[in-house]
């Protein structure tokens, strides 16, 4: 079958990309035709015309004489910082960039099936237009069965307005398949949408350390051994890492450049971030897809709480494979978290194989659904 994914757009998010690499491999190898739809990226002008001579030579002066020798002087810098992240998605992922008005119920006659998910997708400061990652675009004429694999609401509560848990309510009772990566996700599609959820896996943990192997073969080795990724940064997250380097005698290095710390560095490749899970002895982040990364390449972790990007999603996955200890405040660290990798692993292949038997049964159904057609 031709199946449509919809999820966040790609751009510089290493969990992002691959999550839908991931899913994308998934279905391939069941025998599927996968395209990723995509927003169109358009990268508007920063500035007026009249006023950009003088942002380049501002920008100029600074890469001359103020030590950003990386800045770029005449290149968008959304484009730069996301130079290398890009060279990864269009090299592994199927994507349809689609503008505005090409999201429209047209698209029915070129697929079979429309997969949501995964990641936040059903987040509202994340998805925008909320009600497209509901497949708002299809009308009621088409029989394209709708599915959703390992959506997330990002937060143990709903955070839609009253008339979004209207308009998505009617859009989510349309869907032949519901499930949700986080198990908050199944109460709240029971009591907010009156819809039945199933809790699976994050895309990403249903392939192994060796497919991701695969892809940096030939990558080079990392510059150190704490692999360090963290999304917000604060004065205290910088002590405790160089208090953990100094006390475990590890080299720290950095895989997060993000376009609000630097302009003069684009975003590392994807295969940079990959590689550092291998070259790790110790990983410390605040991000949910490094915890994930952490345990498929079974290497130690310390995940700092980030509330502002929501806590439900790390209890949900450190829960379902007791490592909640991996969770730590920073103002009553204890030591390195001791993992019992053998239990983890034993637990990721049980839930693996139970997420990829329910996708499988539903697209089974589907096919031979348009077999009796």
């Amino acid at each position: 079958m031709k199946i449509a994914i919809i999820t966040l757009p790609l751009n510089t998010n290493y969990g992002g990309i691959l999550q839908a690499y991931a899913l994308q491999t998934v279905l391939q190898r069941m025998g599927h035709d996968v395209q990723h739809l995509q927003p169109k990226v358009e990268f508007h002008p920063l500035h007026p015309v009249w006023k950009m001579p003088f942002v380049w030579s501002k920008r100029l002066l600074r890469k001359c004489f103020g030590g950003e020798w990386r800045l770029p002087v005449f290149e968008h810098p959304h484009r730069w910082i996301r130079r290398y992240t890009d060279v990864f998605i269009y090299k592994h992922i199927e994507m349809r960039p689609l503008s505005d008005e090409e999201w429209n119920a047209s698209l029915a006659k070129d697929y079979d099936v429309f997969m949501v998910g995964s990641d936040q997708v059903w987040r509202p400061c994340y998805a925008l237009p909320l009600e497209r990652y509901f497949l708002s675009f299809l009308d009621d004429t088409g029989s394209n069965p709708r599915i959703a694999y390992a959506a997330s609401f990002g937060t143990e509560n709903c955070e839609f307005s009253a008339n979004q848990i209207l308009d998505c309510r009617k859009l989510l009772q349309k869907f032949s398949f519901v499930s949700v990566r986080e198990q908050s996700g199944t109460e709240i599609c029971k009591r907010i949408f009156g819809v039945n959820a199933s809790h699976v896996l994050d895309p990403t943990l249903l392939l192994s350390k060796d497919d991701y192997l695969k892809l940096i073969q030939d990558q080079s080795p990392s510059k150190g051994n704490l692999m360090v990724y963290i999304l917000d940064e604060t004065p205290d997250t910088q002590l405790f890492i160089s208090q953990i380097a100094a006390s475990e005698k590890l080299i720290p290095f950095n895989t997060n450049y993000s376009l609000g710390n630097r302009l003069g560095i684009p975003q590392l490749p994807v295969e940079n971030w990959l590689r550092g899970f291998v070259d790790a002895k110790l990983i410390i982040t605040d991000s949910f897809h490094a915890c994930v990364f952490a345990i498929i390449f079974n290497k130690p972790f310390i995940c700092i709480g980030n509330s502002e990007r929501g806590m439900e999603r790390f209890h949900s996955l450190l829960d379902l494979f007791g490592l909640q200890h991996c969770l730590i405040n920073l103002n009553s660290f204890c030591g390195v978290p001791f993992i019992d990798w053998n239990s983890v692993n034993t637990r990721l292949e049980e839930f693996r194989e139970c997420s990829l038997k329910d996708l499988k049964r539903v697209l089974k159904t589907f096919e031979r659904g348009r077999g009796s057609n």
